[in-house]
């Protein structure tokens, strides 16, 4: 509590005064091995612990059609068992040295991500090189695997927030291979088989398409012998597909509610077309965006929650990635004050692109939004992110260590040119989860409205 006290006023301090601490990412030294392997390791010895990330350029934008869900339960899988090891003896082998390992999968990658003491380095590696070489995918391992994951599917469709989220991805998206749920849904996870799995990590967990990143208390010389010793003799070639084109702009004014005939309350997002990666307009959007909804003290936040108490919770969020962005504005009320809420929502908008920011409110939450800037690279596992993130989306230092700069330099003006033409007005969907007879009347005003069943199935 004292803790979490004192960063309070550690943030509120440095909003006050304007002043930040630059951002300068640790050199990291960059391997090759002869197989393509990439190796990355950034060296900081204040602790004995080290991340470390097994990163696969095959995330879920790489499942095909009607087989959505199967980077992330390929990546699952590896977890599961070796020829000489049980799913059980990995969970053992890992705990007891004192680590922690687990699957991931996002958008763009897949893998393993990890933390170990220092001293159990090479045995780490040696670990996760049985993993990522030897996994065999064993039918009753699959079984049980796919089972737990569509257990999983079912709760998480029985929550009305992650229904509008996942909803707003896909009506935004579309035909994107980006649209989906990362998890897949239960009709695709149900008819996935262990021999997609097999095919999927010989297309796509190969070495040449593979990152190892390593951060924390450990030598790079060692980094590079215990890669050579276990990564070394591993081969294959990645067969990728080509990269997405550009996400297709929002056009025209959709609603879509789904009816949870039970529901008091009414889960709402508002989804835009956002920006991709490295777009030239980010810097203005970011001080926008913290501005409208980005940050607790922001204007949709005062608005909603704090003025009329309408809501717990509102917020702007927006995804960059390469094909392009998502944006959308989240939040709930009661099934009552639907209508009032979206209204504020556009009203909140509206104010922002017609009227400059003043030069007061732009710098705190510029200042804020600067200021609290270098907690996101703390501790080892974020460091290790960026680097994933460099060599999943080619970029370089500049694009993390430039980010307050950049952000500073922004103006009123400028401000207020993005909310213009980023921000809720004329191209929307409107996702609703709630009871469609207690709201209908009040969001037919936003567009041709489409009333689906709320299902968990």
């Amino acid at each position: 509590m004292k803790k979490a006290v004192l960063l309070i006023m550690l943030v509120s301090l440095t909003c006050a005064v304007g002043a930040f601490a630059k951002v300068t990412l640790p050199a990291a030294k960059e391997l090759k091995l002869n197989n393509g392997m990439a190796v990355s390791v950034i060296e900081r010895h204040q602790l004995p612990l080290f991340s470390v990330k097994v990163i696969f350029r095959a995330g879920s934008s790489s499942d095909p059609a009607g087989k959505e869900g199967l980077a992330s339960l390929t990546s699952d899988m590896l977890m599961r068992g070796t020829p000489t090891r049980t799913a059980k003896q990995i969970a053992d082998e890992v705990a007891f040295g004192g680590g922690d390992l687990n699957s991931t999968c996002d958008y763009v990658s897949a893998g393993l991500d990890g933390e170990f003491l220092s001293s159990q380095g090479e045995k780490a590696f040696e670990i996760i090189a049985d993993l990522v070489r030897n996994s065999t995918f064993a039918p009753d391992e699959f079984d049980k695997t796919r089972t737990r994951t569509l257990g999983d599917l079912k709760s998480r469709l029985e929550n009305p927030t992650n229904v509008a989220t996942d909803a707003i991805w896909s009506n935004l998206l579309g035909k994107s291979r980006y649209a989906h749920f990362t998890g897949g849904d239960l009709a695709s996870v149900k008819a996935l088989t262990r021999d997609d799995i097999s095919a999927f990590a010989k297309k796509h967990f190969t070495p040449d398409n593979c990152l190892l990143v390593v951060c924390g208390d450990i030598s790079a010389a060692d980094v590079q012998k215990w890669a050579d010793k276990y990564f070394g003799a591993w081969s294959g070639k990645a067969a990728l597909e080509p990269e997405e084109t550009a996400f297709a702009p929002v056009t025209g004014r959709q609603v879509i509610v789904y009816d949870k005939k039970d529901a008091s309350q009414t889960q709402i997002r508002l989804g835009l077309s956002g920006i991709p990666l490295n777009h030239p307009d980010f810097a203005e959007l970011e001080v926008a965006r913290t501005i409208y909804g980005g940050a607790f003290g922001s204007r949709l936040v005062n608005e909603i929650r704090v003025n009329r108490g309408l809501t717990y919770n509102v917020a702007y969020r927006s995804s960059n990635l390469k094909p392009g962005g998502v944006a959308y504005v989240t939040t709930f009320t009661k099934n009552a004050t639907v209508g009032q809420v979206i209204d504020l929502i556009f009203s909140v908008a509206n104010r922002m692109q017609t009227e400059a920011v003043p030069d007061t409110e732009r710098t705190h939450f510029t200042n804020y939004r600067c200021g609290t800037y270098p907690l996101s690279f703390e501790t080892n596992d974020n460091l290790a992110d960026v680097v994933a993130g460099m060599w999943l989306n080619k970029l370089d230092k500049s694009y993390y260590e430039d980010y307050q700069e950049r952000l500073k330099a922004i103006t009123s003006k400028q401000a207020m040119d993005a909310a213009s033409k980023y921000f809720p007005k004329d191209n929307y969907c409107l996702v609703l989860v709630g009871k469609a007879d207690d709201i209908m009347e009040q969001v037919k005003k936003y567009g041709p409205v489409t009333v689906l069943p709320f299902s968990t199935e």
